[in-house]
C-alpha cells in the first residue's frame, strides 16, 4: 500500500488551515516585492490563485505585515486595486504568449 503524505490543493476545503498558511507566505513574498521594487499593482494569477477566496487573504495578511510601514495611499487604502488577479483569467499565459510571438515577428520584419 502506497503511503500518501500530502493532499493535492484542489482536494482541500475553502475553509482548511492550509489556506491561511499559503496566504501567509503568499503575503510575505508580497511584502518583499512591495519593500524592494515598490511595484504600482500586483497581479497574481496561476493554479493556486483561481481560488477567488485567497485574494481577500493575501491582502489582510499583506497589511497585517506591513504594519504601516509604507505610507502610499494605494498600499494602505486600496488594496483590492492593488493585488489583482489578471484581467484575461485562465487565458493570460497563452494570450500572452500570442502576443509576444506576434510582437517578435513584426520586429523581424522592420
Amino acid at each position: 500500500m502506497e503511503q500518501r503524505w500530502g493532499v493535492k490543493a484542489e482536494e482541500l476545503p475553502d475553509d482548511h488551515q492550509a489556506w491561511s498558511l499559503e496566504a501567509h507566505y503568499i503575503a510575505a513574498a508580497l511584502c518583499n516585492t512591495i519593500y524592494v521594487l515598490s511595484p504600482k499593482r500586483i497581479i497574481l494569477g496561476g493554479g493556486v490563485m483561481q481560488k477567488g477566496f485567497l485574494f481577500p487573504l493575501i491582502r489582510g495578511e499583506v497589511k497585517r505585515l506591513m504594519n504601516g510601514y509604507i505610507q502610499h495611499r494605494g498600499v494602505l487604502e486600496d488594496l483590492d486595486s492593488f493585488i489583482v488577479p489578471p484581467g484575461l483569467g485562465s487565458q493570460s499565459g497563452v494570450i500572452g504568449s500570442a502576443a509576444l510571438a506576434m510582437a517578435s515577428q513584426r520586429e523581424s520584419y522592420l
